[in-house]
């Protein structure tokens, strides 16, 4: 497969090395309404990786220039960013697209097999992430005959999905977070392989997810859960408190982003106060599932908060009405 069939344009936007420090590659991969929070987790990264020279790799699919241009705030003399953009030949067999899965999370099968001329090793992560401790140890990890290093994902998704993919138990990872040997990647056809899967035909409960569980079975270093902790927000955004001080990468999951005002956190505020969106105006719910705000309104309700309830079920009316159109 050309590694470069789903790439229409590469640009770097900036390029800053401090010679004296080791140098990590790191790999986000969004469209264009995640564009926000990807650069947020990147500020999150800079702010506790100083230590090191940080390589962006940004693959963007339909992201608008106007987007692209705010990562250039995150310029610092250790820091580079280099902008990867999807072509339109790159698609997905939208039947296995399910649970609101975006097409955008399969670009990740392309990067390791991209960035192998320039890395041997590759972290990928989800744009739902924060990076809260500096990324050392994870990065020193051993892969030496690994396809990657992953965390274990939570025992109820265990349960269902290593009986799915044929997968012993206990050995499911959560692809929110993949550090990646590039090398062991495209010896053996990963790329070439994930997507003949993906495209086959077969619906993978978690598609991409599934797909490089079943193709990285019994390859892989489990890491402890402090490098992708799980964390399901509600109303309130009060489960960050509940969080290990030792976690090195919180992975907010579910639909439910910090970066809706029903549901952030103070510890994503501070990281959004300190990043080059600090002023962007957040939206109240992802306005394609407006359930999350009908349920805010049965909250306030039950809380006897009744004209805020009313405000807040007529906006979930405004929502549902805007997703038939």
């Amino acid at each position: 497969m050309a590694e470069n069939l789903f790439i229409s344009k590469i640009r770097t936007l900036f390029n800053n090395t401090i010679e004296s420090l080791n140098t990590s590659h790191i790999a986000f991969c969004f469209d264009d309404n995640y564009a926000m929070p990807a650069g947020i987790a990147m500020s999150s990264v800079i702010l506790n990786n100083p230590d090191k020279n940080l390589v962006f790799h940004l693959f963007a699919n339909n992201v608008s220039n106007e987007k692209i241009i705010i990562f250039n705030q995150l310029s610092k003399e250790n820091i580079s960013i280099i902008c990867y953009e999807i072509s339109d030949n790159f698609s997905i067999n939208p039947d296995t697209l399910v649970l609101h899965v975006s097409a955008s999370t399969c670009l990740r099968f392309i990067v390791p097999q991209m960035l192998n001329k320039v890395t041997s090793r590759v972290l990928y992560l989800d744009c739902d992430v924060l990076c809260t401790d500096n990324l050392n140890e994870l990065i020193n990890t051993d892969l030496t005959n690994k396809y990657s290093a992953v965390v274990p994902d939570v025992d109820k998704t265990q349960e269902k999905q290593c009986l799915a993919c044929g997968i012993p138990h206990g050995e499911y990872f959560n692809a929110g977070m993949i550090y990646i040997n590039t090398d062991m990647w495209v010896q053996n056809n990963l790329t070439e392989k994930a997507f003949a899967m993906i495209n086959s035909g077969k619906v993978y409960k978690f598609a991409d997810q599934d797909v490089l569980n079943i193709l990285m079975q019994g390859k892989t270093v489990f890491l402890p859960r402090r490098f992708n902790r799980l964390t399901s927000l509600t109303v309130g955004g009060g489960e960050d408190n509940l969080i290990s001080n030792d976690s090195a990468i919180i992975h907010y999951v579910t639909g439910n982003k910090p970066w809706y005002q029903l549901y952030i956190t103070p510890l994503y505020r501070h990281y959004i106060e300190l990043s080059p969106w600090a002023k962007d105006k957040l939206l109240l719910a992802n306005e394609n599932a407006p359930s999350t705000t009908r349920r805010y309104a049965k909250l306030l309700a039950s809380q006897h908060k009744y004209f805020a309830a009313f405000k807040y079920y007529l906006i979930y009316l405004k929502h549902k009405t805007c997703k038939k159109r």
